[in-house]
């Protein structure tokens, strides 16, 4: 089964956008816009969210991986330049290592190369919230973690109405599932494989995703280049310019479809 996607722009790249923990397609809404007006982008909910929220599943990296491809599949698209953040910056690292053919280019973004114990202890207490407390307050929890406090006046963090306006991304058994999805990840030994120009790209103050994670997966993919910015976990969002010429300036410099 197919599931929906988004297809913006018609530029001769092709870029493929894979959301993280959260699963929709929105979280690239002001990056995919600006992105389309020089390339052909491609976003998706995966299983259980957004637009397929009621499409079954087992919320598996595995389910994922298999989704995304039947995704560029139903769009035409024989191979594109990857670019996941979180989780999907996880689901990059199977698509680049069991899928080559079908990444052309990859950016990982704010995400991790292998869920060890910190990810394992932060992930065990937000599963605790949710199973024990409840929706609200292991969203509340998420959201300080993904907004440090360091940077709690600046505007584009949002992170008041994070708190206060919580809302339900995703049936609570979906979220439970793909919270667990990552647990005994770890590819550290075979990125040294990945033979395409690579991007990564993490934050200083990002508590979900640390950035020694991405300077690992930096310097174990030949070549790969590393950028570091700041804005917490969700830095696509709170550093939209920076990450646009960042992220913009490594996709213009592939050679076209």
């Amino acid at each position: 089964m197919t599931l929906a996607y988004n297809k913006e722009g018609s530029g001769d790249r092709t870029v493929l956008c894979i959301t993280g923990l959260n699963g929709h397609a929105g979280f690239w809404t002001n990056f995919r816009k600006a992105l389309a007006e020089t390339c052909t982008v491609i976003s998706f909910d995966q299983r259980g969210c957004g637009d397929n929220r009621d499409v079954a599943g087992e919320h598996t990296l595995a389910e994922i991986v298999a989704d995304t491809i039947d995704v560029l599949d139903a769009a035409g698209v024989d191979n594109a330049i990857v670019v996941g953040h979180s989780m999907g910056g996880v689901i990059t690292q199977y698509l680049a290592l069991d899928h080559p053919e079908r990444v052309r280019a990859a950016v990982f973004s704010g995400t991790f190369c292998v869920f060890d114990w910190y990810m394992e202890n932060t992930n065990n207490l937000r599963q605790a919230l949710l199973d024990k407390v409840g929706t609200e307050a292991c969203a509340q929890f998420s959201a300080v973690m993904a907004m440090p406090g360091g940077n709690v006046m600046d505007e584009r963090y949002n992170l008041h109405d994070r708190i206060v306006n919580v809302s339900s991304k995703a049936p609570d058994d979906v979220i439970m599932a793909r919270m667990r999805a990552p647990y005994g990840f770890d590819r550290r030994a075979e990125l040294p494989r990945i033979g395409i120009p690579s991007l990564v790209i993490g934050a200083s103050d990002d508590l979900l995703a640390p950035l020694y994670q991405s300077k690992i997966i930096a310097e174990m993919i030949p070549g790969a280049q590393l950028e570091v910015i700041d804005g917490g976990h969700f830095f696509v969002n709170t550093r939209p310019e920076t990450y646009l010429e960042k992220v913009g300036a490594f996709i213009l410099s592939q050679p076209v479809d």
